[in-house]
């Protein structure tokens, strides 16, 4: 079997192995698939053994470990394939499941419970997709960047639009979906992406950027697509970094507020280190069992978590 093979990071896999690994010290049931890059503000990390203790920069987030943003905080989260969550103020996020291997690309589901959300894909090699589950639908990614809204700020930024208007929407289940980009229609060499935004059955494609679509509540199809203003789209930045929005109106923040942050969620930039020290990232073979001398790895059947957020 290829060296590559070897590389998988199978964390549903990992899961199985939980209870076998039950007398090892916690740390070493701990799965990393990434780490915190950018943090500003109050932000809340809470798993099977800690309940919710404060995260910092360069700190490493694991499977099932579930985020909570405070009121004018952000975060960004970089995984191991380069792929990026920036996360909004007041919002709720957990990745349930992470599988990459450099060669043949990388899977991942998540939970968007609440808030907003800015997904970056990152390194191009082999199929890439990501899956978010929200309290409203689906949104399935294939290489892209995107924007994600859920709750009070989806339904009233989507609702000012034409092509929603006033519709039965549920302020905690309210999903809006932007395609970012790149889209079919991209030069210079881009990989094209698309999103699937589904519910009730119904499945909605962006792809191109500006694209959107609205997901007014569980058990409604989703609105679209429609071509999101410019309005909306200043509104959704607002959401992505609201020390900048705080401080653009006035605020007294913007002199504490760190640059770096600032670009981090705004444009997605990546700041990470490389080598043995706090700013290096986990090993791509994190959550592996591995092979004895002369035996080859058998990837386990992956399993998701049907648990939900409370």
């Amino acid at each position: 079997m290829s060296k590559s093979s070897t590389l998988i990071t199978s964390l549903a896999a990992y899961s199985m192995l939980a209870s076998a690994l039950a007398a090892t010290p916690a740390a070493a049931q701990r799965v990393e698939i990434g780490n915190a890059s950018t943090v500003v503000g109050d932000v809340l990390l809470t798993n099977a053994s800690v309940s919710k203790r404060a995260v910092s920069r360069k700190q490493r987030i694991a499977w099932q470990d579930l985020i909570d943003t405070g009121k004018k905080s952000q975060l960004q989260i970089l995984l191991l394939d380069r792929s990026t969550f920036g996360i909004g103020a007041s919002s709720r996020i957990r990745i349930d499941r992470y599988i990459y291997n450099p060669n043949q690309g990388r899977s991942l589901s998540a939970t968007f419970v609440k808030g907003a959300l800015r997904f970056f894909s990152g390194r191009q090699e082999g199929e890439n997709s990501a899956d978010i589950k929200t309290p409203a639908g689906r949104i399935g990614i294939r290489g892209t960047a995107l924007d994600l809204l859920v709750g009070t700020m989806a339904q009233t930024i989507a609702e000012k639009e034409q092509s929603v208007g006033n519709v039965a929407s549920d302020k905690d289940e309210a999903t809006l979906v932007i395609l970012r980009g790149p889209g079919a229609g991209t030069l210079g060499g881009l990989t094209p992406g698309l999103a699937r935004v589904e519910g009730a059955g119904v499945t909605v494609i962006l792809n191109e950027p500006g694209l959107a679509a609205y997901i007014p509540r569980n058990g409604a199809p989703p609105i679209g697509p429609f071509r999101i203003s410019n309005t909306a789209l200043s509104q959704v930045q607002d959401e992505l970094a609201p020390e900048v929005a705080y401080a653009a109106k006035g605020g007294s923040f913007l002199n504490t507020l760190i640059p770096a942050a600032i670009g981090a969620i705004a444009v997605g930039a990546i700041l990470s280190g490389d080598g043995d020290g706090p700013d290096k990232q986990p090993s791509r073979d994190a959550g592996q069992t591995r092979p004895r001398p002369g035996q080859n790895p058998t990837p386990r059947p992956d399993s998701k978590p049907d648990n939900p957020i409370d």
